[in-house]
């Protein structure tokens, strides 16, 4: 298996489909909050070339220690350390290196939190694409009744179990590969993932079940396009967030 870590020259959206069409897999997306240079990385059996990339790094194992230490906030002791004190709980969140995303040094994770905030108490959470857990973990220090974690990936999966143990929360908390058949009907649903990779999750089905979703991980300049995806939901617009370029909303269902 290559190992691969892409240094994108501007458009991320296009350069993530553009490298999964390829077939890198296992994908991980990491924003360096000093330079703004976007870096892709994923693994692939087999050879990948993109030329809209300034530069490619390939190997046959990725350090998560070293990659989390260069990017995660306050990583210290083995662990990145997240305080949750600006959305809203005195807590500071502790995350293991691994190979699940999520670690707030991405600006989509950081609306995701703010738009979490005071929306969470008392419910239950369905953390679609949940990664290293960083979302589903946050809602319970925010006052969520429990959640539940869904994956494709099953390193994801392992790594969210991980960090739900490390935060002594892994009684409030299930990580699966599958999206249940049964939800609270105080259900709130978060994405923060690309518009693409969102119209492979079964949405008009969930919409019945769902209280409202929490969205994340739509560039700017992609709004128009991704808002008439979401009315075609039937997704009504509840609230509207900016951060770094990058777009988050809160809807419910008409």
């Amino acid at each position: 298996m290559n190992h691969y870590l892409f240094k994108i020259k501007e458009n991320t959206t296009d350069a993530l489909k553009a490298l999964q069409d390829k077939g890198l897999q296992e994908i991980y997306i990491i924003e360096d909050e000093e330079t703004k240079e976007i870096l892709i990385g994923g693994s692939s059996s087999q050879v990948i070339t993109y030329e809209e990339a300034m530069e490619v790094s390939q190997n046959h194992s990725i350090d998560w220690a070293k990659q989390w230490e260069s990017f995660a906030q306050n990583f210290h002791d083995g662990h990145a350390h997240i305080d949750l004190s600006e959305f809203g709980a005195n807590q500071r969140l502790l995350l293991t290196p691994g190979e699940g995303f999520g670690d707030l040094s991405h600006p989509t994770t950081y609306l995701m939190l703010k738009m979490m905030k005071e929306k969470v108490q008392g419910k239950t959470i369905l953390d679609i694409g949940t990664g290293s857990g960083i979302l589903s973990l946050a809602s319970l220090f925010l006052g969520a009744k429990s959640a539940i974690g869904v994956d494709i990936d099953p390193k994801a999966i392992s790594h969210a179990k991980q960090n739900s143990k490390l935060n002594s929360l892994d009684s409030k908390t299930t990580f699966r590969k599958t999206i249940p058949k049964v939800l609270s009907k105080s259900t709130i649903a978060l994405m923060n993932m690309l518009p693409h990779e969102q119209k492979m999750i079964p949405i008009t089905k969930l919409n019945p079940k769902v209280q409202s979703w929490i969205v994340s991980g739509v560039l700017e300049e992609k709004r128009e396009e991704y808002l008439t995806q979401t009315a075609s939901l039937g997704w009504e617009i509840i609230e509207e967030h900016h951060h770094l370029g990058w777009m988050g909303w809160i809807f419910k269902n008409r």
